[in-house]
Parts: C-alpha cells; sequence; structure tokens
C-alpha cells in the first residue's frame, strides 16, 4: 500500500475482515463480539456458544446467530442477504486528522455519504435489540422512557442509562472550565422514534439510548457531517480544529460509563454520544486476545454503523 491511510481507515479494514464477515462459520469474531456483549450485559446476555456451525447467544431467552454479524433469530439465521449486518469496530483513541486521508478513502468517504448509498443499505434485524433493549416499537420503548437532569436540562432516555447520566452531570460538573461549557450549550436532545431519515434503519435515539448535544452557537465550525455537506462538497475535509466538539475530559467521561462519540466517525456528528458499551469491552477483548485473519470471505468496508440522525433543533 503506497498511499498512507488513517489510522481510522486502517480501523475499518481490520474490522471489515475480522467483524463483517458475510458467511456464518467458525470464525473468532463472532465469539468475540458476542463475549463483549455478554460482558458489557451480564444480566441480560448470556450462553455465548458455538452451535449450528454459527456462534450463538441468548438474549431475552432467546438464541441468536451471529449470521455474519446480523444477530439473527433461528427463524432468520439463513435469511443473512435480506438484512445488514450490526456494526461492530474498534473504538479509536482519537478521531482521525483529515489531512491523512487519502484520495481513495475521500471518495469513498463521499460516496458512502450520497442519498442514493444511504437509501440502498439494508435495515439490521431488530429483534436483538428488542430483546436487549426491552421493546420493539413505539409504544414499547415509550413505556422505558423517563426523564434525566442531565448538565441543567431535562432529557428523555432509556431508563437503562439514567444512572450513568447521573454520574456523568456529576463528573463533568467537576471538571475545570465545566461551569463555562455547561453555559454554552443550548439544547440536549435524547430519545426520538423515527427511523433515519431517508433509509429503513433505526436511530440509536429511538432506543432512547442516544443523546446529542448542541451549543448556543457555532461560530462558523462545522458538527454534523450531513449539515456541513449542504454547503461543501468537501465536507470530510473540514479541519478537526473547525468542527465544534466538546472538551476532551467531557468525552473521555462519556466514555468511561460506556458512550461512543460521534466525532471519532469518519462521517462525523460532534453533537452525538450513543451507549455502545460492548464495543470499549471488544477493544480491552482485543487488546488481550488478538486474532489472525482467517476468513477470506469478508465484506468491504463499511464506513458508519448506523448512520446516527440527529435531532434537529432550532435549525
Amino acid at each position: 500500500m503506497k498511499k498512507k491511510y488513517s489510522v481510522m481507515l486502517l480501523l475499518f479494514v481490520f474490522f471489515s475482515k475480522y467483524a463483517f464477515a458475510q458467511n456464518s462459520g467458525i470464525s473468532a469474531n463472532g465469539e468475540l463480539v458476542l463475549q463483549a456483549l455478554q460482558n458489557s450485559f451480564p444480566n441480560k446476555v448470556s450462553d455465548v456458544v458455538f452451535t449450528d456451525n454459527d456462534w450463538t447467544v441468548k438474549v431475552g431467552g432467546e438464541t441468536f446467530y451471529w449470521a455474519g454479524g446480523r444477530l439473527l433469530p433461528k427463524s432468520e439465521k439463513n435469511n443473512i442477504d435480506s438484512y445488514s449486518p450490526y456494526m461492530f469496530y474498534l473504538v479509536p483513541d482519537k478521531a482521525a486528522a483529515p489531512s491523512t486521508f487519502s484520495p481513495q478513502f475521500i471518495e469513498s468517504l463521499r460516496s458512502r455519504g450520497s442519498t442514493d448509498a444511504r437509501r440502498e443499505r439494508k435495515d439490521t434485524h431488530r429483534e436483538f435489540h428488542a430483546k436487549l433493549y426491552g421493546a420493539s416499537d413505539k409504544d414499547g420503548i415509550e413505556a422505558l422512557i423517563e426523564k434525566a437532569d442531565f448538565l441543567g436540562f431535562k432529557v428523555s432516555v432509556h431508563i437503562d442509562i439514567i444512572e450513568a447520566l447521573e454520574r456523568l452531570d456529576k463528573e463533568i460538573r467537576k471538571l475545570t472550565g465545566a461551569k463555562d461549557f455547561i453555559s454554552s450549550l443550548g439544547s440536549i436532545a435524547g430519545y426520538n422514534w423515527r427511523e433515519i431519515s431517508g433509509t429503513q434503519r433505526m436511530s440509536y435515539h429511538s432506543w432512547g439510548l442516544a443523546i446529542d448535544i448542541q451549543p448556543k452557537k457555532l461560530e462558523g465550525k462545522a458538527i454534523y457531517w450531513l449539515w456541513e455537506q449542504g454547503r461543501n462538497k468537501d465536507w470530510m475535509l473540514v479541519p478537526l480544529e473547525k468542527r465544534w466538539s466538546p472538551p476532551e475530559a467531557v468525552i473521555r467521561a462519556f466514555e468511561r460509563e460506556g458512550f461512543i462519540w460521534g466525532g471519532k466517525w469518519p462521517l462525523y456528528d460532534n453533537m452525538h454520544f450513543e451507549y455502545r458499551p460492548e464495543l470499549h469491552e471488544l477493544n480491552r477483548l482485543l487488546a488481550v486476545n488478538p486474532i489472525s485473519n482467517t476468513d477470506n470471505n469478508s465484506s468491504s468496508i463499511d464506513l458508519h454503523h448506523i448512520y446516527p440522525e440527529p435531532l434537529i433543533a432550532n435549525n
């Protein structure tokens, strides 16, 4: 490889090999991801075993098959062409600087960010999330939504992350510069049941597991790739310093509580945090259990998990 790829691309290349295999079968990646899920949700996820020529896990008493990352119930385990895989990936320590992107990577981002590409991507099978988070439809999820007091705002979120947000509120308020950061915020939004605009996929906001933190003023900075795309064809090349971001200490505090930050995605969403403790656990497991690639049927690079659709407030 003559041209230098960014750290972010290398991570996605790695996981395109290890986590996005289109075929089912014996593969260490399936076992490792399911183990990360069990470790992250010990009261909900259990019994990671190899059966019927695939790795399986139990959630809410129901068995789900790895199925190349699709997490399908037995009735659908051979119907892999109908669904997209869930996205499991390594969480990078830092957002990759656009100046490190190769021309090929830039064009791949441009292509993946197109309206047609977003529409063409299939939905994941929702039953796994339904079992993990307690419901599969709007009424069921809304029964699990509560208001959290977070940094001076009332935020509607899933009951599973209420305690995490309470701890975060206390921790963030202790940080140097916390008062100025909190006073700069214009809105914090959480639950919003909706399919992502122009797609068939559900945002993590629909489960009450994501929040968007927006400042009162952007002062000319980019915050979300799709908004920036409307005015800048080279939206992916906006330097990190010209994107609005929460303070680094705030991002780290969120990550310690199991959240990931959208500012680290190549298709950046700097206001967005979502609850994915299994990804941090996967990082830990891979650090202590390095695996080698034995799968020659990996899928193409996917640059995002589920495209998040931020709640558009005052825009």
